[in-house]
């Protein structure tokens, strides 16, 4: 009986994904949200916010291991006492890019980024009477999706391609989601037909122990496939610069508050 090493979700998931060749940014969404890119070449992030880890084929999987994600949407579904995730969306969709000047820190069980903190705590900031369940649940969205586009930028500064968003975990369900990474981003987003790919990942690695594919590029190009395309709306893009600066800016001032000087 052929026995395969296997890896974590980190890296089976882009493998599952059919991810050989580096231009995708990948975020995977789950309870946590996992954030990195492939590289040709190891890159030493002096700064720390992301790791560098071997990846298939000689190439380097370039991440930061996440921040309470998923995790923090059942947080607002149980919290905010709402059905289900889709009523979740369906609270925020309508509310403008900026959440009206409500700012979400995601950091409920600790910051990964702009930095890690452990002590960091979880935080809403600008809230006055006009805002409603809908501006809590769009800005508690938008808080992961600012600190994804943290990631982005360092790896950015690392030289580390990244030319679209591929999402993947139970979170790239949300086209809500989606979008607000986009229309911040200003980058179009993947989202795969299956979006649960950690399993195949793990397929493909059992496919090459037990010689069905030569090596696991041959077996991750069989994956993959079909993906929905959304791209970028450039009306919303001045309106989340400001966003991610005043998300950027509350971070900073809260820093003492996490006993960082």
């Amino acid at each position: 009986i052929p026995v395969a090493v296997g890896t974590g979700d980190d890296f089976s998931n882009p493998i599952g994904a059919g991810v050989v060749s580096p231009g995708r940014l990948v975020c995977a969404i789950g309870t946590a949200e996992v954030v990195g890119a492939l590289h040709d070449s190891p890159v030493i992030d002096c700064g720390g916010l992301v790791e560098t880890h071997g990846y298939a084929a000689g190439q380097f999987f370039i991440e930061n291991p996440g921040w309470l994600a998923g995790g923090l949407l059942k947080w607002c579904v149980d919290t905010f006492r709402l059905s289900d995730f889709k009523e979740l969306d369906e609270l925020a969709s309508p509310v403008c890019p900026g959440a009206d000047g409500l700012t979400f820190i995601p950091a409920l069980s600790g910051a990964t980024a702009p930095e890690w903190i452990a002590s960091a705590r979880g935080c809403y900031y600008g809230l006055t009477p006009s805002h409603g369940t809908g501006h809590l649940a769009r800005a508690a969205l938008e808080g992961c999706a600012f600190a994804m586009r943290d990631v982005l930028e360092r790896l950015r500064e690392l030289r580390v391609a990244c030319d679209s968003i591929l999402l993947l975990g139970g979170g790239a369900k949300s086209e809500v989601w989606a979008q607000i990474r986009a229309d911040l981003c200003g980058l179009p987003i993947e989202i795969p037909r299956v979006t649960d790919t950690s399993p195949l990942g793990a397929a493909a690695l059992a496919s090459v122990a037990a010689g069905v594919h030569e090596d696991l590029p041959a077996a991750a190009r069989c994956l993959g496939g079909e993906v929905k395309t959304l791209e970028p709306n450039p009306r919303h893009r001045p309106a989340y610069e400001d966003a991610y600066a005043g998300y950027s800016k509350l971070f900073d001032c809260l820093r003492p508050m996490y006993g960082q000087g």
